[in-house]
């Protein structure tokens, strides 16, 4: 479901978003709001998800998602790389 909401910017360039929006989207200062910008004109504001860092032994580790196809790529520059040291060996 979409919903609209008319928001208009300050003397600064600012947007303001209604108060029980923000409580209604968990939003409070601090985050990060990305501005898309779609087609004919348009333009979407989603909220940017927070890094989630895990404690590890004292030592903060980023928790995220892989990306499609990046073992392949990490794959793929290994064999390149590998290649390469064979060639200037004359292998």
């Amino acid at each position: 479901m979409s919903e609209t909401i008319e928001v208009s910017l300050n003397e600064l360039g600012q947007i303001t978003i209604p108060s029980d929006l923000k409580e209604r989207l968990g939003l409070s200062p601090g985050m990060t709001l990305l501005v898309e910008k779609g087609d004919e004109d348009t333009l979407r504001l989603r909220v940017e998800p927070e890094p989630q860092f895990v404690d590890k032994g004292g030592v903060l580790v980023l928790r995220t998602e892989s990306m499609p196809g990046l073992e392949n790529i990490t794959r793929h520059e290994r064999e390149q790389r590998v290649l390469d040291l064979l060639q200037r060996a004359g292998v």
